[in-house]
């Protein structure tokens, strides 16, 4: 049988979510929920900037309910705990990208409230992404090649000029003063989901954490910077280098690293990887260096969207409660191989 979803809001990753929807032969979409009262009774293909295909958006949560969908697609930019509980309650799994790992970092009530609300619907709450998610998950595998870890640094290192959120980055400071009071704590309040994802890879290794530390450094535009979609006056924030460290033992042993740029004259003139570059301290040392990239500007944000998709079965079988990538069997695309895709329903 084909698994039900419902598409929650169609921005940046919710237009990749629906594409990767539509992909996948186990999946059929079947509602969206609208966040702007402007996007209601839109079709949802062409929320997603594709053609129609006849299933409209809207904002009403009890008739997305009442679809009785398997699994709602969560990702929004501004999540609501009380939309969760909501779904979860009323026996529909949710996976999200907005800002949920273990939802450490929505806060211990409300973690426990949402752990609480799918074990009562009897179905699972699952966060996933491109980072923190899958960057994580490849740490952790590439962690299996040793007998002794003594460290695993995940570093995403990118210039994403081209991620068109301008909320998001608002909301990260930039655009605005480095020295900006309380910039750092605001931005370690918005980037909170890292500490989760520390907190996941420690449980998966067996680590008892001491401490999470966040320290972070700002890069400025020195000159005035237009991107289309946002502003950069000269000496304001337009890049950013974060790291958040789990300690043990009196010393770093999951280091999570970000490096993001926007445009192309800052000052310090911080070098990008282009994705993400893995490396486990320990025997025997290994290093992975991954890119995630499509030609096709339409596709940025898929890398986010489609580990969430893929990873729908697995979570709609999963045990009730929260559940993370430890817990889950190996998340693949099955079903996705071009031109020779087997049908993967059963009976």
């Amino acid at each position: 049988m084909t698994l039900r979803i419902v598409q929650w809001t169609t921005g940046l990753v919710g237009r990749n979510a629906v594409k990767a929807v539509l992909a996948h032969p186990d999946l059929d979409l079947v509602g969206g929920y609208a966040w702007s009262a402007d996007k209601a009774g839109q079709d949802l293909g062409v929320l997603a900037g594709i053609d129609p295909i006849g299933v409209a958006a809207n904002d009403d949560v009890g008739a997305l309910i009442a679809l009785r969908p398997d699994c709602v697609l969560y990702m929004p930019l501004q999540w609501e705990t009380d939309h969760m509980v909501r779904l979860l309650e009323a026996g529909i799994n949710v996976v999200s990208t907005a800002n949920f790992i273990t939802g450490r970092s929505y806060g211990d009530e409300e973690m426990a409230r949402l752990d609480a609300a799918a074990r009562r619907g009897g179905v699972s709450l699952y966060g996933t992404g491109a980072n923190p998610g899958m960057a994580n998950t490849l740490g952790l595998a590439a962690a299996a090649f040793c007998r002794r870890v003594d460290r695993i640094s995940v570093l995403e290192s990118v210039d994403a000029t081209h991620y068109a959120s301008k909320d998001t980055w608002v909301s990260l400071g930039f655009g605005g003063p480095p020295d900006a009071p309380g910039l750092v704590e605001k931005v370690r309040q918005r980037m909170l989901v890292f500490l989760d994802a520390v907190e996941m890879m420690a449980g998966a290794l067996a680590v008892e954490l001491e401490d999470v530390r966040f320290d972070v450094e700002f890069a400025t535009a020195t000159t005035d910077v237009d991107l289309g979609w946002m502003q950069f006056p000269r000496g304001t924030v337009c890049g950013l280098k974060g790291r958040w460290s789990g300690v043990s033992g009196g010393r770093a042993v999951i280091e999570l690293g970000l490096l993001w740029r926007l445009g192309y004259d800052m000052e310090p003139d911080w070098p990008v990887e282009r994705g993400y570059v893995i490396d486990v301290d320990g025997v025997p040392d290994v290093h992975l260096r991954v890119s995630a990239e499509s030609a096709d500007l339409a596709d940025y944000g898929a890398s986010t969207a489609d580990p969430a998709v893929n990873a729908i079965p697995a979570v709609v079988a999963a045990a009730p409660g929260l559940v993370t990538a430890d817990r889950l069997p190996l998340v693949t695309a099955r079903g996705l191989v071009a031109q020779s895709r087997v049908s993967t329903r059963s009976a």
